[in-house]
């Protein structure tokens, strides 16, 4: 056996996995597994979101060490899922490297997600977010066009542009120019309704999702990494409205944001939008694309079941955290899949996206009161989402082991 081949193979699969989304742990334990699997002991492996280090030694004694530095980490949970069973089956049958390489390439040439099914998704993600922030038809209609025109600019400029501050400043920016001049021209009614609901298109939730469970499992570099490019982004795409509201002000006065008030229609423009969210993420495989519609319907159910009794949306958040968070756990077991798949897309009806964009319109009408109290409202709902994680996670650990 080449071990210094399987090593390399071990170590560009723990590479793609990172690349396509996968947290710390899970890239951790996968190459521990296939290193005990082809017989390397002494194993040390250490994963941080950019960068993977394996020093092994092999049956002979001999001490093995190399490198993967990971540039531009995205999202493909379809290619995450591929890459899960291609660790489980190479632990149970040890293919050779010839071997290995050839399973490893064919999950890589597994074909992307057709451009057109990349625009489908981001105006469902975007209507249907829309929907759930109360747009009527006509601002449906604008949200639709700024949604493809995110996935437009998002396809062109990450090709050239890898820092999450800019791009989504770019993206957003421009996004927000093109709101504003619809309905200062009369296509659409309510630019703060449209805006937040497209701007989910550029809220990192598997940043923060990973880096929670990496800070849990005390990896708490990853986790800070995780986090800190998250917010990152969520600075740019603060900045990126911002701007144009100053720019533009006389066009700019918007409503305060109300969820839609069918409660029925909320449940299901939430769901239809997770269903975008879950291609827009190249899941491809139907049954995993139903599962996370059924994830957000019971994420988002269980917020409003909580917010009925106790009327409280800190306490409603974090009930909902923690459905969403079990419910992927106990998918991710029923489909032998990573969790991440569905807790990404199932906990989007959760994220702040109005809180954010009214925090940075408070600062741009200058009224403090406001934009401090989205910014409270901005930060409980953060820290709600990130405890509900934090409860399931800690006791998935123990339930599962026992």
């Amino acid at each position: 056996m080449d071990t210094t081949k399987i090593l390399g193979l071990i170590l560009d699969i723990g590479a793609e996995m990172t690349r396509s989304g996968a947290e710390t742990r899970r890239v951790e334990d996968s190459l521990y597994r296939l290193c005990a699997s082809y017989g390397f002991t002494a194993c040390n492996i250490w994963v941080v979101p950019t960068n993977i280090q394996a020093t092994v030694t092999d049956r002979e004694g001999e001490s093995l060490t190399q490198i993967r530095h990971i540039r531009s980490p995205g999202v493909n949970l379809d290619r995450l899922d591929r890459l899960n069973d291609l660790c489980r089956r190479a632990c149970a049958d040890t293919p050779d490297a010839g071997e290995l390489y050839r399973q490893l390439q064919q999950v890589l040439s597994v074909p992307a997600q057709r451009p057109w099914l990349i625009y489908l998704s981001g105006a469902l993600a975007g209507a249907g977010f829309g929907v759930f922030f109360n747009c009527d038809w006509l601002d449906a209609l604008v949200a639709v066009c700024a949604s493809l025109l995110i996935t437009f600019l998002g396809r062109r400029l990450s090709k050239r542009e890898s820092n999450p501050l800019i791009l989504n400043f770019i993206i957003s920016f421009l996004t927000e120019i093109s709101i504003l001049f619809s309905v200062h021209l009369g296509f659409g009614h309510h630019m703060g309704y449209i805006t937040v609901g497209v701007v989910m298109l550029l809220i990192s939730a598997l940043g923060t999702t990973n880096g929670v469970r990496d800070l849990v499992h005390l990896d708490t570099l990853s986790g800070l990494m995780n986090i800190t490019a998250s917010l990152t982004g969520a600075v740019g795409i603060a900045l990126g409205i911002a701007l144009p509201l100053l720019l533009f002000r006389r066009w700019g006065d918007s409503e305060i944001m109300i969820l839609n008030p069918s409660v029925a229609l909320e449940l299901i423009s939430a769901t239809v939008g997770c269903v975008g969210f879950a291609i827009w993420f190249g899941v491809l495989r139907g049954r995993q694309i139903i599962f996370c519609a059924v994830g957000a319907f019971l994420t988002w159910g269980a917020y409003l079941i909580a917010y009925r009794f106790l009327p409280n949306a800190f306490a409603a958040t974090l009930l909902g955290a923690v459905i969403c968070a079990l419910f992927a756990q106990v998918m991710a077991r029923v489909n032998k899949a990573p969790a991440t798949i569905f807790q990404t897309v199932s906990v989007f009806p959760l994220i702040p996206g109005a809180a954010l964009y009214y925090t940075m319109y408070g600062l741009v009408i200058r009224d403090t009161a406001f934009a401090t109290a989205k910014g409270v409202e901005l930060l409980l709902a953060c820290f709600g989402i990130v405890l509900g994680f934090m409860v399931v996670e800690v006791a998935s650990r123990h339930i599962w082991k026992k």
